[in-house]
């Protein structure tokens, strides 16, 4: 019987997990290596306000995130507020609206209609599988055309996906148009969903509920190594100690369950490490002034280095942040490129000359504060029938289950899916025990 579970990662899946197992009597540690838990929705204070270190907000079908926020008495924070979308492509370009879509003369007129057309027509394709065997760019010209894809998505896969671009599959770029149009209200104007004073302050909260249900927290906990006897999980390596467990589960990349385990079967292993993920560099600016007027800024601009300038503060108010304008810049990656070991000033100083060609007399004396943060594993890249390659939460080996973002699919990674697959694995892993209860019964019975 599992009565004991090391779960590696404190982010959201991680946090989850931990929750749904508690409530069915399993004692978990949940095992950190950083000094805060929250993961990709990890935040750092800014004068006394809780910021996520990479941009978070909430879409209204995001119900399970939204439930564990009022469950944890933060339901009278969480705004569903209009925010502005924008282009920029020689110019900033608002896109919030089909009206925006008709002034948008960065194309002709009848491919400003095809652009309109291809959200409205993404709403009526509910049957994802079929768009498995076909890439983004092939589907996007399908959909919108020739020029709509080279003028409008090209920039924009290519700035995110670098070299993968040409092989991400539409199922991606479908849930993104998708998602965003699900948070469109009767004006089409969308809605996104926030706490105001920050996500940080009910991740500080879960993680309270979760020590008082008896969760043994471990931060600045590096798990080192999961140990394997007999063709299953017995337990893990931490701080240069054995830990035993009846079950272990990890909640990081597929890449690092391999690191952590090498008694691995050859091919499994070879499939995880075979899942491309992208790393991402995101440039937090506290300013003097605002940039502009738009939340989400979308770069289509080739030769500039970011995907995208969120500013944070033209949705919520810069005065819960003691009147400082912030903004998100940021970047996706591999590790080997030379911005992921950049400090942040070098990071900056590269930007300077996009931000000022963007934002008329942007200075470097505009910035009064800065941060930079950095993750290896942010993006996986859905390439063609990844349903066939999606890992199942049971590896190979018994007692060692999986649960991350590059299991997130047909839909996308972000706080809900992180949350609901946590809960997801945690019900299997009940499920598989009371199946080897059931089977153990009925062999004594024989």
């Amino acid at each position: 019987m599992t009565k004991q579970v090391a779960i590696i990662g404190g982010g959201l899946t991680g946090m989850s997990a931990a929750d749904a197992l508690t409530a069915r009597g399993v004692r978990c540690t949940l095992y950190e290596r950083e000094a805060t838990l929250g993961g990709l929705a990890g935040s750092f204070q800014v004068d006394g306000a809780w910021l996520e270190r990479f941009y978070h907000h909430l879409f209204t079908s995001d119900t399970a995130m939204a439930e564990l926020i009022e469950r944890l008495g933060y339901g009278h924070l969480l705004e569903w507020l209009p925010t502005s979308n924008s282009y920029y492509a020689g110019g900033i370009y608002r896109l919030s609206t089909p009206f925006d879509l008709l002034r948008f003369k960065r194309i002709g007129l009848l491919d400003r209609i095809r652009l309109g057309l291809l959200y409205v027509k993404t709403m009526f394709v509910n049957d994802w599988r079929p768009l498995e065997e076909i890439t983004a760019r092939d589907w996007l010209i399908r959909m919108a055309g020739a020029n709509v894809y080279h003028a409008v998505w090209e920039p924009l896969l290519r700035s995110k996906f670098g070299a993968y671009a040409d092989q991400v599959a539409a199922v991606w770029i479908w849930n993104k148009l998708k998602l965003r149009g699900s948070s469109r209200g009767k004006k089409q104007e969308e809605r996104l969903g926030y706490v105001r004073g920050g996500f940080g302050q009910v991740i500080v909260a879960w993680e309270q509920d979760l020590r008082k249900r008896g969760v043994d927290v471990q931060l600045e906990t590096p798990v080192e190594h999961i140990v394997v006897k007999d063709g299953g999980a017995v337990g893990v390596e931490a701080g240069g100690a054995f830990h035993a467990y009846d079950a272990v589960l990890v909640t990081t990349a597929p890449s690092i369950l391999c690191d952590l385990t090498p008694d691995l079967p050859g091919d499994y292993a070879d499939a995880l490490r075979a899942i491309p993920y992208l790393a991402n560099v995101c440039l937090v600016m506290r300013l003097d002034r605002s940039l502009s007027n738009t939340y989400w800024l979308n770069v289509g601009e080739p030769d500039i280095p970011f995907t995208g300038v969120i500013e944070h503060t033209n949705m919520q108010r810069p005065e819960d942040y003691g009147g400082a304008h912030l903004v998100y810049i940021s970047r996706y990656l591999t590790a080997e490129d030379p911005v992921f070991s950049m400090t942040k000033e070098q990071v900056l100083d590269s930007y300077l000359p996009y931000l000022q060609r963007m934002f008329r007399g942007f200075e470097r004396s505009w910035v009064q504060e800065l941060w930079a943060w950095r993750e290896r594993y942010t993006q996986p890249v859905i390439g063609l029938h990844y349903s066939q390659r999606k890992p199942s939460f049971q590896t190979p080996v018994g007692g060692l289950w999986l649960s991350c973002m590059a299991q997130v699919y047909p839909e996308d990674r972000g706080m809900n899916y992180a949350v609901v697959f946590g809960r997801k694995v945690a019900e299997e892993m009940m499920a598989d025990e009371r199946r080897d209860a059931t089977s153990n019964g009925s062999t004594t019975s024989d």
